[in-house]
């Protein structure tokens, strides 16, 4: 049974036959999609699951040709607005006639386990593009990034941008606070299964990720979303603003440091 699961938020259709019932997986425009188990039911062909018109009353469409017996023997697929059996080669539902697009597959399930979860949870890969993956887990949301995913990905959120990084008043780290997590706790990479550093990204973005130096950055639910809205609205820019201003205030303090050093000498110098 092919189980298509619409975006609650852009409506965004993806097949998701290999995640389990209560599973969850992100959908390109961030938001969180739950895999259900749907009521099925069996319908009557009202409409023509090749073009979506109504149906009339010979075995072909009128509109255009294709054959309703074609779409009624195939029932393999559900439609996830009206939880209709539908053909897997249908392109509309022949009861509601909501528009069949599903993008690919939700994800493949991958090897690796969940650096959160317990009990072995195997995550599963997305496909981000052409050469670039992630790993999400079904259970609790959270997302694994390669080093060279997780470099793309904030190159492309800093290419838009949406404030000047220079606002006057603008502190780096916006006007969030730290997210405080009940205890800490070190989780170990997927791939190297090494303890993985737990740091703020950017020192300055208030989103605590778990990183292995080697392989990639671990996310939990939501944090890949606030740390995109960060960079897109200067944060990053500013926090290396922040940082160059730092290491030219310390330059001037070793300057003055080393001067002082030098003139005390002269002066111990100058009483033999």
């Amino acid at each position: 049974m092919r189980l298509i699961v619409a975006c609650p938020a852009c409506n965004r259709q993806y097949d998701a036959s290999c995640y389990p019932v209560g599973s969850r997986f992100w959908c390109h425009c961030g938001a969180v999609c739950n895999v259900e188990q749907p009521p099925a039911h069996e319908a009557a062909v009202v409409r023509c699951s090749g073009c979506g018109a109504p149906r009339g009353d010979g075995p072909d469409c009128r509109h255009c040709g294709s054959s309703f017996a074609r779409y009624e023997l195939d029932l393999s697929s559900i439609c996830p607005h009206c939880t209709t059996r539908v053909s897997d080669a249908a392109r509309f539902c022949h009861s509601c006639g909501l528009a069949l697009a599903a993008e690919g597959s939700a994800g493949e399930l991958s090897p690796y386990v969940c650096p959160s979860c317990d009990g072995g949870q195997h995550m599963h890969s997305r496909a981000l593009g052409k050469d670039l993956s992630l790993l999400e887990c079904s259970r609790c949301a959270g997302v694994w990034l390669g080093r060279q995913t997780f470099d793309h990905v904030i190159r492309r959120a800093e290419e838009m941008l949406t404030q000047l990084p220079t606002q006057a008043g603008a502190t780096p780290g916006g006007d969030r606070t730290v997210a405080q997590a009940k205890a800490v706790r070190y989780r170990p990479c997927p791939e190297c299964k090494a303890l993985m550093n737990r740091s703020q990204y950017g020192k300055f973005s208030r989103v605590i990720v778990d990183s292995c130096k080697e392989h990639g950055v671990w996310l939990d639910e939501g944090e890949l979303t606030q740390i995109l809205e960060w960079v897109r609205s200067g944060g990053l820019e500013r926090a290396r603003a922040a940082q160059h201003e730092q290491r030219k205030a310390e330059l001037r303090q070793a300057e003055q440091s080393s001067r002082y050093s030098q003139a005390r000498e002269s002066w111990s110098g100058g009483d033999h």
